[in-house]
């Protein structure tokens, strides 16, 4: 895939220099290398770079001298541990937990519950950023009315997502949205569903990506919020569970949704798909998340170890929000059917 209609918009994420396209690595004006891998340009800085590269790709390492003694350089400065851990969980769920088939209905339902009143064809004919695409699921929307569609993720999801969606205005970066590696005033509009509050410090987050829309382009952001919120959205976070589950190994975890999953299907779903057979669909609605009673068990897991599985986990609240978007203009702060807050305004 061509970079050319990417390539304006990127920048070094260490020093804010231009990158040219060199051979099959991504080159600052200073020389700092970041290889394109699979089509993805590997955009971390080298504390995050190294660890990826040793552990997922260490022939690519090893074939490039030039980009190993870089990473070498770097060795005395470890990256955080809880954002370590994060690429790494995020690896698990968006790449060896992948969903099988594409539930491109619950992919446009969840944005339409992030993002009320926004829908993707809103986004046409502009330069989109999603800061934390994950598998692709949103970008694919937006996509299909973006004149260009950008998605950053810290994990290898960028992976998944660029195998899924390889049309040629769509791109997939890897990179730490802290030090996003990309030029200030650069696209029309950012959104973000569900990622800065999995950040060590969602505000000072929201901070280092915003600046990277012009004047007068949209920023719109959803985040966990328990102020507010329905019952059976905040009992769905584990609260209570978290603290064992993050000291667990990622295989505990698996197993522990494994179980969490397998109980909710004894006392929820059965029950809502038995309803439904029995002609009454309505009583089945009644039931918390009966939505996904007809999922796949994968999908089920799936979501289930999303709840286990996060090392950082922030609930954010109006007026955290309110706070974040001071200085935006036409701010709205959204109550998204008592499950979660979206935080939406233009930037002035």
């Amino acid at each position: 895939m061509s970079l050319d209609l990417l390539l304006p918009y990127l920048a070094c994420p260490v020093s804010g220099d231009p990158l040219r396209v060199e051979g099959a690595c991504l080159v600052s004006t200073r020389g700092a290398r970041y290889p394109i891998i699979d089509g993805v340009p590997r955009l971390l800085p080298p504390d995050l770079l190294g660890p990826l590269l040793r552990e997922a790709f260490p022939a690519r390492l090893a074939a490039d001298s030039a980009l190993a003694a870089q990473i070498e350089a770097a060795a005395s400065a470890p990256p955080e541990p809880e954002v370590q851990a994060t690429l790494t969980a995020y690896n698990l769920q968006h790449v060896e937990m992948a969903d099988e088939a594409l539930p491109v209905d619950d992919w446009r339902a969840t944005w339409d519950r992030f993002q009320p009143g926004l829908p993707p064809a809103a986004f046409a004919d502009q330069a989109v950023l999603e800061i934390g695409s994950g598998e692709g699921r949103h970008a694919s929307l937006v996509g299909g009315a973006a004149k260009l569609m950008v998605g950053l993720d810290l994990s290898r999801g960028v992976e998944l997502a660029r195998a899924r969606d390889d049309r040629r205005h769509v791109f997939f970066v890897q990179g730490d949205l802290r030090r996003p590696p990309f030029r200030p005033g650069a696209f029309d509009a950012l959104y973000s569903n569900g990622v800065l509050h999995h950040t060590p410090d969602p505000g000072a987050s929201f901070k280092a990506v915003t600046p990277l829309v012009r004047a007068g382009g949209r920023v719109s952001v959803w985040v966990y919020g328990l102020d507010e919120m329905r019952l059976s959205y905040r009992l769905s976070h584990l609260t209570w569970l978290r603290p064992l589950t993050n000291r667990m190994p990622k295989s505990a975890q698996v197993a522990t949704a494994w179980g969490l999953t397998a109980a909710v299907e004894a006392a929820l779903w059965t029950p809502a798909r038995a309803l439904d057979r029995l002609g009454r669909p309505d009583l089945a609605a009644r039931l918390p998340y009966h939505d996904a009673a007809a999922r796949p068990w994968r999908y089920k897991l799936r979501r289930m170890f999303d709840r286990l599985n996060p090392p950082i986990t922030h609930y954010l609240s109006r007026a955290d929000l309110e706070g974040w978007m001071a200085g935006f203009e036409a701010v709205e702060i959204l109550n998204t059917e008592g499950q979660g807050w979206c935080a939406r305004g233009v930037v002035a």
